[in-house]
């Protein structure tokens, strides 16, 4: 550590100066929190503000029926289960070594570079580009008709359905030995389809990830990256399906949950879950947009931002059925709930934000009544719940998310 961070350490470890800290405006507080952040410090100056934050709250019956009313009249669950009604039966010999599904709505600003990024790609194994035109309004059908006479690429126009539904169209005829998903503003950089299977062959994997960037009109402004690692822990991963390739068998009896925002829950919840074997790269295979008008960033904005918690009643709901062992995903639950805290915590509902915590509660005490967590970063949120704390919620949240 240097000598800045020791110095602020030390400064720090005063009851006094922790005081001082808490009773600032909250704009100052959570530059504090960022710069704690930044310096791997979060956890010290959780432990020094804690005191000040305890904010239990009772959960009886009557309290948490309250509360789903209330979440319940601000948008009611509308989604469907992940769970296929039939086993999907799988071919024998896959047609391409990859198929690359891209859902396509209202893109008519982004759907060439997106495809053209994809077909661009140099490589020895065979892949096939399924984009499913999902009732767009614009011109992205009309565009999408210029890539119908390419061999490898086939295009399906359905009525809209969403993301999900979509996705699960193209999921219907599984033509790859491998699967991988790429958002329609997107694009692939190259090496990518090379670089992935190169990995997954490998090493037999039923999962290849790589790193990704994310850009804007002025560039890269932000690079998350893996090491290589044949035998990566599915804690590795990223929450979300696209930069990575899939065998097909992980969807054979699941399928994207149906008129849901935040349906890539399904990968932490219900597909890490079976892999057997999941290799890492450190090869860059994704660029993700930053996209201001895109689903992600107006959610936030929407009464649809409570499918964030509804999404997850439904994955734990059918990782039981499906028999995952609640061990198996209750980091994975913790992670999605800090996630969840920066989602509801930007909306600036205070009492929203309170209700989708007594909720959070209530799932853990039913899927996870006696579960602990080994990993020290999520063991103060884990206690948040148990205890039924808000104040120390909120608290972990900012110190862990800056939010």
């Amino acid at each position: 550590m240097g000598l800045y961070p020791c110095l602020l350490s030390f400064l720090l470890t005063s009851r006094k100066i922790s005081t001082v800290v808490y009773m600032i405006d909250l704009r100052n507080r959570m530059l504090v929190y960022k710069i704690m952040r930044k310096l791997g410090l979060q956890k010290l100056l959780y432990n020094l503000l804690y005191p000040f934050c305890k904010k239990r709250v009772e959960i009886d019956g009557e309290a948490l029926a309250s509360s789903l009313r209330r979440l319940d009249s601000y948008y009611p669950d509308k989604g469907g289960t992940s769970i296929k009604e039939t086993e999907q039966p799988l071919r024998e010999k896959a047609e391409y070594d990859l198929q690359i599904i891209v859902p396509a709505y209202n893109v008519e600003k982004y759907i060439r570079e997106c495809i053209d990024s994809i077909l661009s790609q140099q490589t020895r194994y065979s892949f096939v580009v399924t984009v499913v035109n999902d009732g767009s309004t614009d011109n992205t059908a009309e565009i999408l008709k210029e890539y119908e006479t390419v061999g490898n690429v086939i295009v399906i126009n359905q009525e809209n359905r969403g993301l999900s539904g979509a996705r699960n169209r193209a999921l219907e005829n599984i033509l790859g030995e491998y699967v991988a998903f790429v958002d329609s503003d997107d694009c692939l950089p190259q090496g990518t389809v090379e670089a992935l299977l190169s990995a997954a062959r490998k090493t037999d994997a039923d999962i290849a990830e790589g790193g990704y960037s994310s850009f804007n009109e002025n560039g890269i402004t932000y690079t998350a990256t893996h090491k290589d690692n044949d035998d990566a822990d599915r804690k590795e991963l990223f929450g979300f399906c696209c930069g990575k390739i899939f065998r097909p068998h992980l969807f054979r009896k699941v399928h994207f949950p149906p008129n849901y925002l935040f349906e890539d829950s399904i990968c932490i919840y219900l597909i890490y879950p079976q892999c057997r074997k999941i290799t890492t790269i450190k090869d860059i295979v994704y660029l993700y947009r930053i996209n201001e008008c895109g689903i992600t960033n107006s959610s936030r904005k929407e009464r649809r931002l409570m499918d964030a918690l509804w999404v997850t009643r439904r994955m734990l709901e059918d990782s039981v059925r499906c028999n995952i062992p609640a061990k198996e995903i209750y980091d994975a639950f913790l992670i999605d709930m800090r996630v969840n805290y920066s989602r509801f915590a930007s909306a600036g509902d205070e009492t929203l934000h309170k209700d989708v915590f007594i909720a959070s509660i209530d799932l853990m005490r039913k899927y996870f009544p006696e579960e602990k967590s080994s990993d020290r970063s999520l063991q103060a949120l884990e206690k948040s719940f148990r205890e039924a704390d808000y104040g120390a919620y909120c608290l972990y949240g900012r110190c862990y998310t800056c939010v």
